[in-house]
């Protein structure tokens, strides 16, 4: 009997969980902003680059892989993260940053600093 009755409310139980806890997630949904160009420079120099953006800025780089370097942490008093992504096409390489954040003005500041530096004047 109770192996019945825990098999038929245990989906019950875990649909209620769910949906309580729903609404609290999307309220912190984290702004992203994102800002792509290619730029005449190999994407070694682009990951360089990015890396010495993220650490100019203020963050630490806490992720490389492949194509990607990303770092974290506070900017303009939020907790930020980017990510720089440096793909090869040929003589240029597509750059993109993005930043994230809780706070919509702290991920833009963060993108538009990373991006600036790493990317450098169009070429």
């Amino acid at each position: 009997m109770f192996d019945k009755f825990s098999r038929a409310a245990l989906p019950l139980l875990c649909f209620a969980l769910t949906a309580s806890a729903v609404p609290a997630l999307a309220q912190q949904a984290p702004s992203i902003q994102v800002g792509s160009d290619t730029r005449a420079k190999s994407a070694a120099e682009c990951l360089r680059d990015g890396k010495f953006a993220i650490t100019e800025t203020g963050l630490a780089v806490t992720f490389t892989s492949g194509p990607h370097i990303g770092g974290a942490g506070t900017l303009d008093g939020a907790g930020v993260a980017v990510l720089v992504t440096c793909v090869q096409e040929g003589a240029r390489t597509f750059i993109e940053v993005t930043g994230a954040s809780l706070n919509g003005n702290a991920a833009g500041d963060a993108r538009n600093r990373v991006r600036t530096i790493t990317m450098g004047p169009p070429s």
